[in-house]
């Protein structure tokens, strides 16, 4: 048995269940390895779903993806069974009478199991957040002109990082104004003007990373720089606290002091500050009422917010950044800074 298996045999025997049976996709994807289960990529749910015991590894679907998931997607450790598309699933796929199933739906039974990463997972979330962010950068840094519409630089960034086998599940993009008037700016006809902001979830095997950067043309206003500074103390102050053992709570607490303390002490109740994250873009956020703690080897994405401006990036819960690249500019906080062009 491998390391997930022993996390999902230890989660049976401590909950009396005969195994489990998924239907999300970021636990499809996660007890398999990376196994790709969509065909429509805004649904939780897959194309398959998969029944794991300490005895059976089985995935159900049907005759349309049988071959490529057992040809493309899934280790020879898994057996497939397929219906024909225009049948209902057999009877015997679902709860069986005398066995005893958890189940991730309606709730995810088993969400917390995939909190601490392998060691595969860690190289893989550490080339998906350098892919991420050199696609970010190449773009904002080169492709990016004034003039260019938000769904153009949406289209853009999908485009390459779709080049480099990465799914784009959310791509925010505000040009002037609309970064002000919006937390989450879907991309529009709009044409940029003077600043924008791109802001990505990027997922391949499963595993997602998430990041913002601003670019500006021509000079920084002081009120601008002021609200960046302020909201990238915030970021690094979550950040250098974010470690193993640390309650969500109090993590929040810490943003929450340091929005006070840079004199924007309500800018924290606009938007959520992150959480936990890793199969889901936020397997939950950080809340005061949230007491739940970090784990070893957790990805975390943090996203601060000041009205006009945002920091964001993904880390491991020992410090490290996964989405950082050293060319971009950085500021007195060693946090990304706004792009000046």
């Amino acid at each position: 048995m491998n390391e997930k298996d022993a996390r999902l045999k230890a989660f049976c025997t401590l909950g009396n269940f005969d195994g489990v049976l998924l239907r999300r996709r970021a636990n499809i994807a996660w007890i398999t390895d990376g196994a790709d289960t969509h065909v429509d990529l805004h649904s939780q749910f897959g194309i398959a779903s998969v029944l794991w015991t300490p005895e059976r590894k089985v995935v159900y679907t049907d005759n349309i993806e049988a071959a490529r998931l057992r040809d493309e997607e899934l280790g020879p450790e898994w057996e497939v069974q397929a219906c024909n598309w225009w049948e209902p699933p057999p009877a015997e796929w679902a709860q069986s009478a005398d066995r005893r199933y958890a189940t991730d739906y309606p709730e995810d039974c088993i969400g917390e199991l995939r909190s601490t990463l392998t060691t595969t997972e860690i190289e893989r979330i550490r080339g998906l957040g350098h892919d991420a962010a050199e696609v970010m950068q190449r773009v904002l840094m080169h492709d990016l002109k004034p003039g260019m519409t938000e769904q153009h630089l949406a289209g853009a960034l999908s485009g390459w990082l779709r080049d480099r086998g990465v799914f784009a599940p959310v791509v925010l993009i505000a040009a002037d104004d609309r970064i002000a008037k919006y937390r989450h700016p879907t991309p529009t006809a709009r044409k940029i003007e003077k600043v924008v902001m791109a802001a990505v979830c990027a997922q391949r095997h499963g595993l997602i990373v998430s990041l913002t950067r601003l670019v500006h043309f021509g000079p920084i206003s002081g009120e601008l720089r002021r609200r960046h500074d302020a909201v990238c103390t915030v970021d690094r102050a979550l950040h250098d606290r974010t470690r193993p053992g640390e309650r969500w709570c109090d993590l929040l607490e810490e943003a929450v002091t340091a929005y006070r303390e840079t004199g924007f002490a309500e800018e924290w109740k606009l938007h959520h500050q992150g959480g936990p994250m890793g199969y889901e873009c936020r397997d939950f956020k950080a809340t005061p009422t949230e007491t739940r703690r970090v784990v070893e080897s957790q990805v975390v994405g943090w996203n601060p917010s000041i009205t006009g401006t945002k920091s964001e990036d993904t880390i491991l819960s020992n410090g490290e950044a996964l989405t950082s690249l050293p060319d971009w500019p950085a500021t007195s906080r060693h946090r990304p800074d706004i792009l000046v062009r």
